[in-house]
């Protein structure tokens, strides 16, 4: 015949002591808490950048022309060396650059910005043939771009330095001519 010193038959495994004066029950919390743990520690050492890219920064903000946002349009931001980080803005002339699809921002340093918008030119006139095409998706009306030549390519005007840590630039662009002596 067996006695329980517990008390209750019902609860002794959850109370029963271990050699060093656990309950089983906390046992498995320790063990649980360190999984946890360990498994945070991984997931944080996955999530950063991967090995071999230059440290990045995050870059967003607002893309206006003659004060109005200036929505669909391509921002990018070119290093000296490196690769280019991109972005289109929405809407409300807000962009946010990627490096690659996972890694978000820009390298740090200084960069020429090129932005760009391109619509469909109202001008061309489209033959029969062009508009059955268009109906049927097999053809796209010629693009012209709708921003000054100092905004965009190599020869942009326009410059930022992204630096360590959350980055707002914004772009406040005239459809004037520029005021800028060559």
């Amino acid at each position: 015949m067996a006695f329980c010193l517990s008390g209750n038959p019902g609860f002794s495994d959850a109370r029963r002591r271990s050699p060093v004066g656990k309950t089983r029950k906390e046992i498995i919390h320790v063990r649980l808490s360190v999984f946890v743990g360990v498994c945070g520690l991984m997931l944080a050492g996955c999530a950063g950048r991967p090995a071999g890219y230059p440290e990045t920064a995050p870059v967003r903000g607002v893309v206006t022309l003659d004060g109005k946002p200036l929505a669909g349009a391509s921002v990018n931001f070119v290093p000296a060396a490196g690769r280019s980080s991109a972005g289109m803005t929405d809407d409300d002339g807000r962009y946010e650059l990627s490096y690659t699809g996972r890694i978000k921002g820009a390298m740090l340093g200084s960069h020429r910005v090129m932005l760009s918008k391109r619509v469909p030119d109202s001008a061309y006139e489209m033959s029969p043939q062009e508009k059955e095409m268009l109906a049927n998706g097999d053809y796209f009306l010629p693009l012209v771009e709708m921003l000054p030549e100092r905004y965009r390519g190599s020869e942009s005007e326009l410059s930022a330095e992204v630096e360590s840590g959350r980055n707002v630039i914004d772009f406040k662009l005239t459809s004037e001519p520029s005021s800028r002596q060559p």
